[in-house]
């Protein structure tokens, strides 16, 4: 009983955390460094994978390519495009 308690809260931890980051990573970080055109070639926006993904980044509303990306897509990458 007290285990799955235990694991709830960690669940409940972790997703917070992770919104939490990301929200942070594409405010702070990505905003500011994201208009860089060094830091846009490091992270390789102009390849095919990174097209891809901003283009569904682009798409209008709350799509589940958007929410797929935003939540399991690489942190960085994702958070200078956004």
């Amino acid at each position: 009983d007290g285990f799955w308690i235990g694991a709830v809260i960690a669940i409940a931890i972790g997703f917070l955390l992770k919104l939490l980051a990301c929200a942070m990573q594409q405010k702070v970080i990505g905003e500011g460094l994201g208009k860089s055109l060094t830091v846009r070639q490091q992270v390789g926006v102009h390849k095919p994978f990174f097209r891809a993904v901003d283009a569904v980044l682009r798409e209008k509303g709350i799509t589940i390519g958007k929410v797929s990306v935003l939540c399991g897509g690489p942190d960085w990458p994702t958070s200078v495009l956004a």
